[in-house]
Formats: structure tokens, sequence, C-alpha cells
């Protein structure tokens, strides 16, 4: 993630995109643009609606598989006898809690903002909402994020230290595959429509 940073700054730097994040950052923020040039309204309140129910949708669904995954961990944890066991239940349980509950949040973080610029669009004709609509991608990508990590600690407690291994450079893997520039859709004849 440090890395994916780094090259984004880098690259904004320089004035290109480069990963599928800028590039979903930059459509949101250019949406809103259009929407306050257009007055397309209805048009505005129909996207923002679809987008707050799917973040939404995320949000419900991993707190729901949390708590599917407490009760079994805590089953687990009051049959072991060992306190070394119980500790390294503890341990697992925490994590995965931890990055669920951050991706949860993030995806509710995102529906709060798309409510606030729901209700600035009309009124506001600075940046404000452009950027918050930036804001909402940000925290779309962490709750995707996050969500994602969740599955190394639930490999852990799955299958253990191996299964944890894999599934780590599994994820590794495919953070470099949808991190990178998206490919064929126009990107640069996007960008240039709205200077």
């Amino acid at each position: 993630h440090i890395r994916l940073s780094l090259e984004e700054k880098n690259n904004q730097e320089q004035g290109s995109c480069v990963t599928w994040r800028q590039y979903q950052a930059d459509a949101r923020e250019q949406w809103a643009r259009h929407v306050k040039d257009t007055d397309g309204w209805l048009y505005a309140i129909q996207t923002l609606r679809n987008a707050m129910t799917a973040q939404s949708f995320l949000a419900s669904t991993v707190l729901s598989l949390l708590t599917l995954i407490t009760g079994k961990v805590w089953d687990i944890l009051r049959s072991a006898s060992n306190m070394w066991e119980r500790r390294l239940l503890i341990v697992q349980l925490l994590t995965i809690s931890a990055t669920m509950l951050f991706s949860a949040n993030q995806f509710l973080q995102g529906v709060r903002l798309m409510t606030h610029a729901g209700f600035m669009f009309p009124v506001k004709n600075d940046t404000k909402v452009d950027n918050i609509m930036r804001k909402t991608e940000s925290c779309q990508w962490l709750g995707l994020r996050s969500m994602y990590i969740s599955l190394a600690p639930i490999a852990w407690v799955v299958g253990g230290g191996r299964a944890f291994f894999s599934s780590s450079v599994a994820l590794i893997l495919f953070f470099r595959q949808i991190d990178k520039k998206p490919e064929g859709l126009g990107y640069e004849e996007f960008q240039a429509s709205y200077i």
C-alpha cells in the first residue's frame, strides 16, 4: 500500500494517471462537474442513490460476515484448552475484526460523504462537491482493500500459518494486478475533455 501511495504521488506530480483508484477518483470528480454544468440533478440523485445503496450493502455484508466469523471463532475459543491456543485465537479474531470493521467504516463514510454531496449539489458552485466525490472514491477503495486484506487473517484461522502465507502472497499478486493503469478506456481523451 505504501508502494502504491508513493507511485500515485510521483505520477501525480508528473501529471499522469497510473492506477484504477486515480481513474475512478478523477471520474467521480468530473462527474460532479458535469452534473453542475448541465443541471442534471435527477441524474445525480439517482446515481448517488445507487452508489450509496451499493456501499451500504458492502458495509452490511462485511458486518454480517464478521458476526458469523466471530461466533465460529468464539465457539472454538471456548473449547480450546491450551492457553497459547486461546491467545492465538484472540489475536486472530482481533486481526479479522480490525480489518473488517475498518472496511465497514470506510464504506459507511463514503455513504455519509455522498449524502452531503447530494445536499450540496444545488447550492454550491465551487469545487467542494467535486472534492467530496473524490473522497468517496478513497473511502470505497479503502473499504474494498480492507475487505480483501481480511481474507489473510481468515485464512490463518481456517488453515493455519501456511494458508495465511499463501493467501498473503495471493493478495500481493492480486493487488499488483489491480493497482495499475487502466487500459483501453480512453483515459487520456477522458481527461482532455475536462481540461
